[in-house]
């Protein structure tokens, strides 16, 4: 949150110096100033800082039903928390309308993600009877995001402050493995690896810089959903397990655009 907080304040400085400009001479003190008109459709590039969390749930059934201390010891194990961080870099392109301060539009952007975690418990033994030495290892992985969303803002000179909201897309890459330390061939070893339609909400603000080039910076909350899988121990079907995995994302990116 602080290098969040420290890109936009240093982007609010840097267009309030360009909205600045020079100190007028005694020809311009008439002038009214020429601020920009943010209708028509631009295209842009971007980088962001991706705060991801993925939060995995382990549910065992079967056989394992029988057997509570064991199902209870491996699913606290088995379920958690990865938190991901990772940078994304992107392009855009969309189509802004202004009626007098207000401005309307639409935009779409992709970008890929380096946004990728993994845990493992190392060797553990649950206190009973005839049970082996046991290893648990999770990973999830995330690579490309793409949202289309409205965007509605208020022009104030050289500044656009907005909120957005609508679609989001992403993959969801998640696998889980239960193994036996003392036999190799006996484990829980499966994953799975979608794309999932999700939601998106944010906002920003974007300044002009000339009549065509303007800088933002971005922020947006996103819930891609769950992804989830049933597995099974190899060496004996009827221990059972579902593995699930829900991603949420905390993004905030720089961009440079160009309005034609």
């Amino acid at each position: 949150m602080k290098k969040i907080t420290i890109t936009a304040l240093a982007l609010f400085a840097f267009c309030h110096l360009i909205s600045a400009g020079p100190l007028p001479d005694k020809s311009s003190l008439q002038t009214t100033p020429a601020y920009p008109n943010w209708t028509g459709f631009y295209l842009g590039a971007f980088a962001g800082y991706k705060r991801s969390e993925a939060d995995h749930d382990l549910s065992l059934g079967g056989t394992f039903n029988q057997l509570p201390p064991i199902k209870s010891a491996l699913e606290s194990r088995g379920s958690g928390d990865l938190d991901i961080d990772g940078a994304e870099l992107g392009g855009l392109a969309g189509f802004n309308y202004q009626i007098r301060q207000w401005v309307f539009g639409l935009e779409a952007a992709g970008g890929y993600l380096w946004a990728r975690d993994s845990s493992n418990t190392g060797a553990f033994v649950i206190p009973e009877p005839n049970v082996p030495p046991l290893a648990i290892r999770t990973s999830f992985k995330t690579h490309y995001l793409m949202t289309v969303a409205p965007r509605i803002g208020y022009a104030w000179g050289r500044f656009l402050p907005y909120v957005t909201g609508g679609l989001a897309i992403g993959d969801l890459e998640f696998s889980q493995s239960l193994r036996n330390l003392a036999d190799p061939t006996s484990r829980i070893d499966s994953g799975k690896s979608q794309t999932n339609a999700g939601w998106m909400v944010g906002g920003g603000m974007q300044c002009a810089l000339n009549q065509h080039w303007s800088a933002r910076f971005q922020y947006q909350y996103i819930d891609l959903g769950r992804v989830g899988f049933d597995g099974r121990v190899t060496t004996a079907p009827n221990f059972r397990s579902h593995h699930e995995a829900e991603l949420r994302e905390h993004n905030a990116s720089v961009a440079l655009i160009y309005q034609f």
